[in-house]
């Protein structure tokens, strides 16, 4: 059975993903510009993107991968994503020597795939990998330990992850406490992972504790975009200190938006005259469809978004621009990363259509 709450949720984090990327080129340098502003507003209000989609894979993965032998759950879901993940990692090799004509030998391909993502969005999968693989302990660990006991771990995460960085930051200072990995590290956004199995069945009451969800989620973005720009005036030139996924702005965010989806998409559950529980809203053909080729989405948007912005299909969308007519950035970066979806959508559907390439590439 296929969720509702959860496909919304896929599907939106991997429109954010998008947005983000068509919106980042106006934020380097800075400049106080209404261009550099567009930008920031847009990348601000998708900086959930990456947690959101861990903290749904939490919750859809975790709970079941307590429960099924170790050898299944690996070869169904890590085997399930690291098919394609080779395969698209090959066409972009192939895509950087031949289009891009960057100098690359064939016989690169393998060091560079075990030393770097070949392509700039490929990291989320590397991360993917390593959480499917932590997931089988997770899950038995999470069956077993008291609730008490995973949000400990959770606040543990949250001071190290989220405010130690904050405390260092004015002091212009890391502690020895401080992490020092990355954004992407598996680590690092495991507490998503953990937090979205915790959160999957807390529904927020319709009416004002909603509607106080969502001035969250608003004052979180709002923050990261006035944040951003006080910190890169600061310093003249653009600093990324809120945009980071452990920043306690996009902490806010994510938490508060995955609340307000799960809770408006509620999925109830209910026995039936026989006895047997069912969902009462389970996810509408179309979006099953949809939410199945997100993942596909995902890998082939960076290819999609270069060949349209190149006007590789014979016309060319871009920030500013659509079939030759010049747009304001306000409108251009949505109607540009709404292009990208719909392409990379219609090319894994024609993907999915073809019965041999199914399960290679999306």
């Amino acid at each position: 059975m296929r969720l509702l709450w959860a496909e919304i949720m896929k599907m939106t984090a991997i429109f954010a993903v998008i947005l983000l990327h068509v919106s980042a080129p106006f934020l380097v340098p800075f400049a106080r510009t209404p261009e550099w502003w567009i930008g920031n507003i847009y990348d601000s209000l998708s900086r959930w993107c990456v947690p959101l989609f861990v903290m749904v894979s939490g919750a859809l993965l975790l709970a079941g991968a307590g429960r099924m032998p170790l050898r299944k759950f690996l070869l169904n879901r890590v085997g399930r994503i690291l098919l394609p993940f080779l395969i698209w990692s090959g066409i972009y090799f192939i895509y950087r020597i031949y289009v891009k004509g960057e100098d690359l030998a064939f016989i690169q391909f393998i060091p560079m795939l075990l030393t770097e993502p070949l392509y700039y969005h490929l990291w989320f999968i590397y991360m993917l990998i390593v959480l499917y693989l932590f997931a089988p302990a997770a899950g038995v660990f999470l069956k077993e330990a008291p609730r008490k006991h995973v949000w400990y771990l959770i606040t543990l995460w949250f001071i190290w992850a989220s405010l130690l960085p904050v405390i260092d930051q004015p002091l212009d200072l890391q502690t020895y406490f401080t992490p020092d990995m990355d954004d992407y590290s598996p680590l690092k956004l495991s507490g998503y992972f953990l937090l979205g199995y915790m959160l999957k069945d807390r529904v927020v009451r319709p009416g004002l504790p909603l509607f106080l969800m969502l001035l969250v989620f608003l004052g979180g973005a709002a923050a990261t975009v006035i944040g951003t720009y006080v910190m890169s005036a600061n310093r003249g030139e653009f600093h990324p200190y809120f945009y980071k996924y452990f920043s306690i702005t996009v902490v806010t965010m994510t938490i508060s938006l995955f609340l307000l989806i799960k809770s408006i998409f509620h999925t109830r559950k209910e026995i039936t005259p026989e006895g047997e529980e069912r969902i009462r809203r389970h996810s509408p053909e179309f979006m099953q469809k949809i939410g199945m080729s997100v993942f596909g989405v995902y890998l082939a948007h960076a290819l999609i978004l270069d060949l349209l912005r190149d006007g590789v299909f014979g016309f060319t969308i871009d920030q500013t621009s659509a079939f030759g007519m010049a747009l304001h950035p306000a409108l251009g970066i949505p109607l540009f990363a709404m292009s990208v979806f719909v392409f990379s959508l219609v090319a894994v559907f024609l993907i999915r259509l073809t019965p041999h390439l199914r399960n290679l590439i999306t």
